[in-house]
């Protein structure tokens, strides 16, 4: 690791009386209604020299931009007129600072005063490469991050103490597989030997866990320090599990399973993994991993090209209408994410089993007569004749109708399940075969 410091950055990093210089980038897409508290931290900052600000506006379509010159006007803003992407957009503002020490943060974020002054301590430490924040959720009572792991072969992320109360649990700095591109900080001589984040994870989701992968790659530590606190709001582009970020989140999990495993574990290790992983996801999951599986990786580990990512975008759009609370309701689902994701757009059984709940209520017919005596000999009648004998035996013949109509639904269901299981177990093979075939054909040792 010491060669990716040279003589005057090594010296300020082991101790020298002077901070080295810190660019701070932040990556803004439609971030308004955090802004005006993540910008109010930043200008708290405890930290000497000052650091660099650089905004990235990722084609904003509310006030990003002009609240960034309102409360920063400090800060080097550099408004893009395409959606870049998390990456695109980090690699757009590193190319245009100049610290010797890049620290990556997103605008949903309120830091702490030490923030920065934490995670330039951490890079301190010789085997360090990257360090990155302990993350609490907006009220600063629950943990979303102390560090990350990916569980393998099926590739999903977790982040220590998520959910968990801040109780003191995790506070020791360690050693961790990755840290989040929330709040990251490394050398940019790191920076520049990995060639910064990769932007074909577009737009977002895996890129900081890639990074720090291939730091690892190289020698260079993840650590995590507790003394580096920040409040986040979560997928606050995406919405925590809604559609899109279903979506962003397998599409580029794909890629970096792709990216990191070679051939032999991706046939026998990741597939059967994500097939047994799919049998217990809801239905959104399931859907829209099916819709990732069918675009596959058809040009390898390429950069997606502009209609790629605007087909992207496009989709995320669609998908972000289908919220957390709708996962497994798919008949609630508006029509465009049906559609795109090959959902059937009504489901026949189940409204004739719902149109038969509500039709077989049976009403009693009460009689009248201009003589009430006449009436009420006629009610005694029926008393006897038809509700002490009759309507049990109807009421009987409607349960049983009923019974076997949901039990028709529910083969049904089990027989859609399986299919669908069946043919997410192919469209999966079938990703990574579609990704193999590009590999070989561009020369790829893989």
């Amino acid at each position: 690791m010491q060669e990716l410091l040279d003589a005057s950055g090594a010296a300020q990093l082991s101790g020298a009386s002077v901070n080295p210089n810190v660019s701070i980038i932040l990556v803004t897409h439609n971030s308004a209604p955090y802004l005006t508290a993540c910008c109010a931290a930043l200008r708290a900052l405890c930290y000497d020299p000052p650091p660099q600000i650089v905004v990235v506006d990722n084609a904003s379509q509310d006030d990003s931009v002009a609240l960034v010159r309102q409360l920063l006007p400090e800060a080097l803003l550099l408004p893009q007129e395409t959606n870049l992407g998390f990456s695109g957009g980090v690699r757009c503002g590193v190319a245009a600072s100049s610290g010797e020490i890049l620290a990556l943060l997103n605008p949903d974020t309120v830091v702490d005063p030490h923030w920065l002054a934490a995670l330039v301590e951490m890079l301190a430490r010789p085997s360090c490469g990257i360090a990155g924040s302990k993350i609490v959720d907006l009220d600063g009572q629950r943990l979303r991050h102390a560090g990350g792991a990916l569980r393998w072969p099926d590739v999903l992320a977790h982040h220590r103490g998520a959910g968990e109360r801040d109780t003191g649990r995790y506070e020791s700095a360690e050693v961790v597989e990755f840290v989040t591109g929330a709040s990251l900080a490394l050398r940019r001589a790191l920076w520049e030997r990995l060639d910064g984040l990769d932007p074909g994870f577009f737009p977002g989701y895996f890129e900081d866990v890639d990074l720090c992968w291939r730091a690892r790659e190289l020698g260079a530590e993840c650590w995590y320090t507790p003394r580096s606190v920040l409040r986040h709001g979560e997928a606050s582009s995406t919405g925590s599990f809604s559609g899109a970020f279903y979506y962003y989140h397998h599409l580029n999990r794909l890629r970096f399973a792709c990216k990191h495993m070679d051939w032999q574990t991706l046939w026998n290790g990741f597939a059967p993994a994500e097939s047994y992983r799919l049998r217990q996801a809801s239905a959104l999951d399931r859907a829209v991993a099916s819709l990732v599986y069918r675009q596959s990786l058809p040009h390898g580990l390429a950069v997606p090209d502009a209609d790629m990512r605007a087909t992207i975008l496009r989709y995320g759009r669609i998908l972000a209408t289908v919220t957390a609370t709708l996962q497994d309701r798919p008949t609630e689902w508006p029509a465009a994410a049906r559609d795109l994701l090959g959902v059937p757009t009504s489901a026949a059984l189940a409204g004739l089993i719902a149109e038969a709940e509500t039709e077989a209520v049976l009403r009693e017919h009460r009689f009248h007569s201009r003589v009430p005596l006449v009436a009420a000999f006629r009610r005694a009648w029926n008393g006897i004749a038809t509700r002490w004998y009759v309507l049990p035996l109807m009421h009987q013949q409607t349960r049983f109708n009923l019974a076997a109509q949901r039990s028709l639904a529910q083969l049904q269901e089990q027989i859609d399940r399986h299919a669908q299981q069946a043919v997410l177990e192919t469209q999966v093979r079938q990703a990574l075969l579609c990704y193999h075939l590009a590999r070989l054909q561009a020369g790829a040792p893989r």
